[in-house]
């Protein structure tokens, strides 16, 4: 059992270590950011896919979009347009209102009333954009104080698409700028007695209460050296296809809006005009704005600024208000043990299974568990790494069973041509040297002695060179030559070779092997039974000492096949009870094989054959048979024979 084990656990270092060589090339592209795209894109989907998410009630959006332009005349809005809306919010009683216009100039000729309302209301923020080049920088409107200004930078990631926001960073002057979904939050949770707290460093953690923002690092998630200088988030979006409700510029001025919609709440004005260009590319929302008024939801969709604004700002509030996770990540310690240990179930399933349909068949169903287990833990906000897992469970599982099955055939087929080779010396050479060894009691000529050696020598060669050539040429004569030649054929070259009990055998009853034509067996089968009557016949040639007749009987009813090799010697009457050799492992194997039985038994040849002065109760000689059962393969269980096939048809 020892050894066992030990060859089992060397077969066991041997597949695995292919397999634990993918987990490290996996965890090494993962490294190099190879993965990192297709790791996004599992993101996107199974936050896309989530279960849907209530309207949130405490944010509203006021989209200006291609109506509102035709209504005015013109764009940019006036400043007498935007006053007139802001004054019609304001009457509404909001919390906190939300500018996401540039309006750094003058539109229109009456700017004096959109200062004052800008100079006066202590709930309105608007935006400017911080570039360290001033060619793409942006100021806000000159009559907002700082403390009211907010960044509306977007971070957007390689491929063009929007997963992070930007809460705070310091600009040129030193000074630390808040994004206007911070602001936002920070007013409208004033008012409920939870503060922002802050150091004076941007990459410093951001608490309103017992809150904390998680800050996004530079291998946040799936993500391998982003840029992450100031203070940013990754962006849950809520999951509904209208998580806001918006409404018009034209629906404000002209009073379709009720105040209940806008009081305590906060509003966010912006652009919803296709004519102007501001939209980003996301994978991770149930639908835009955009792709609701185009009818088009595939892959990929554009959000306006406005509604990332609306969902950064929800996202904030919603977690310190009614605890709404904000999405979180391992440690990327965590995450690299999480990949190792999918990978350690690959090669543990392609060993343990060792079959390539068994192992196929569990990674598939281990990788649908392995996407629900990460689906799931989206859904409580917990980003985990699901594509580098998913390689490594396949890639080792797959390279860990094909290895292990090549070194299992190998083995198996260096066992079994070890065996082939003792048995083929077995029922060949062995046997002529036994028969010399039981003749060195007699005077045994020089010229019989040269003989029997001649014999031996040639037996020794032949063993060498079938099997040399069963190895270099692939072919097996047992897969394509019929049963009953290759048993007549042993008997002939058997009952040729010189052994003593042969040669008072006088009478030789002719075999008939037809019974087994249409045998199915397999090719290890046939060479089973063509060694069973070799060595059947040479245990008679041995031991049957004055055996004077010979018997091989072959029989077949409906699917009970047997075969017996039948003498009447006296001196193999003693061998049955006393030997017990390879021959007979042979023969229990090949029945073991068949699903069948071997016996080796006395025989009483006086009551079946008459034998003069034998009586017929007196054992005498041995029988040694084979008995199974034929199974046909299923298929043919199939095939129904014509009933007219009996009848002949003339014309």
């Amino acid at each position: 059992m020892w050894n066992t084990i030990k060859q089992q656990a060397k077969i066991w270092r041997t597949a695995a270590l292919p397999g634990l060589v993918v987990i490290g090339c996996v965890a090494i592209a993962r490294l190099t950011g190879s993965v990192q795209l297709l790791e996004w894109i599992a993101f996107d989907n199974f936050l896309r896919l989530r279960p849907e998410e209530a309207v949130d009630p405490e944010i509203v959006i006021i989209g200006i979009n291609e109506n509102d332009i035709k209504l005015v005349g013109q764009y940019p809005i006036p400043d007498r347009n935007l006053a007139q809306m802001l004054s019609i919010i304001q009457s509404y009683q909001p919390r906190a209102i939300g500018l996401d216009i540039f309006r750094d100039l003058s539109v229109g000729s009456d700017r004096d009333e959109f200062s004052r309302i800008l100079r006066t209301s202590s709930n309105l923020v608007g935006i400017e954009t911080s570039n360290t080049q001033s060619i793409l920088s942006v100021k806000p409107p000159p009559e907002l104080p700082t403390n009211r200004v907010a960044i509306a930078n977007a971070i957007l990631d390689p491929d063009g698409k929007l997963r992070r926001c930007l809460l705070a960073t310091r600009v040129d002057s030193g000074e630390i700028k808040y994004s206007l979904s911070l602001l936002l939050a920070k007013i409208y949770l004033r008012s409920q007695g939870i503060s922002l707290k802050h150091g004076n460093r941007a990459d410093y953690p951001i608490w309103f209460g017992n809150t904390k923002l998680p800050r996004f690092t530079t291998n946040t998630g799936s993500y391998v050296g982003a840029k992450a200088g100031g203070n940013q988030i990754l962006i849950n979006f809520r999951s509904n296809p209208h998580p806001f409700p918006i409404v018009s510029l034209t629906d404000v001025l002209t009073g379709k809006v009720k105040p209940e919609l806008m009081r305590d709440r906060i509003v966010i004005i912006g652009m919803t005009a296709a004519s102007v260009n501001d939209t980003f590319m996301t994978s991770a929302t149930k639908n835009t704005v955009l792709t609701d008024g185009l009818g088009d939801t595939e892959q990929y969709q554009l959000i306006y600024g406005v509604e990332y604004q609306a969902h950064a700002t929800s996202q904030i509030i919603n977690a310190v208000l009614h605890h709404r996770p904000l999405l979180h990540t391992w440690l990327e310690g965590w995450e690299y043990f999480w990949i190792l240990l999918w990978g350690l179930l690959g090669i543990a399933l392609g060993l343990i299974l060792q079959s390539p349909w068994k192992t196929l068949f569990s990674l598939a169903l281990c990788s649908i568990c392995l996407m629900a287990i990460c689906y799931g833990l989206i859904i409580l906000s917990w980003w985990v790494p699901m594509v580098p897992a998913l390689l490594a469970l396949c890639a080792a599982g797959l390279t860990t069973s094909f290895f292990d099955r090549d070194s299992r055939i190998l083995l198996e087929q260096r066992s079994l041509t070890l065996k082939r080779t003792y048995d083929a010396v077995h029922n060949g050479p062995l046997q002529t040297i036994a028969a010399m060894l039981r003749s060195l009691d007699e005077d045994v000529s020089p010229s019989k002695l040269r003989s029997q050696l001649q014999a031996l020598n040639q037996e020794l060669r032949s063993v060498y060179e079938s099997m040399n050539q069963e190895l270099v040429t692939g072919e097996n004569r047992y897969v394509y030559t019929p049963i009953v030649e290759l048993l007549y054929e042993v008997y002939e070259n058997t009952l040729m070779r010189d052994l003593p009990g042969f040669d008072s055998i006088k009478t030789y009853i002719p075999p008939d092997f037809r019974p087994l034509k249409d045998c199915n067996l397999t090719a290890d089968q046939k060479q089973g039974l063509c060694r069973f009557l070799e060595e059947a016949l040479c245990n008679v040639g041995k031991h049957a000492i004055g055996a004077t007749r010979l018997d091989v009987v072959c029989t077949r009813q409906k699917n009970l096949c047997s075969l017996q090799i039948i003498d009447n010697g006296v001196g193999n009457l003693l061998f049955k009870h006393h030997q017990h050799g390879r021959g007979t492992d042979q023969a229990r194997d090949l029945a073991r094989s068949l699903g069948g039985r071997f016996q080796r038994r006395t025989h009483n040849l006086g009551a079946q054959y008459s034998i003069v002065d034998t009586t017929p109760t007196q054992p005498q000689g041995v029988i040694c048979e084979l008995t199974w059962r034929e199974i046909k393969p299923w298929w043919q269980f199939l095939v129904r024979k014509n009933p007219l096939a009996k009848h002949k048809i003339t014309p």
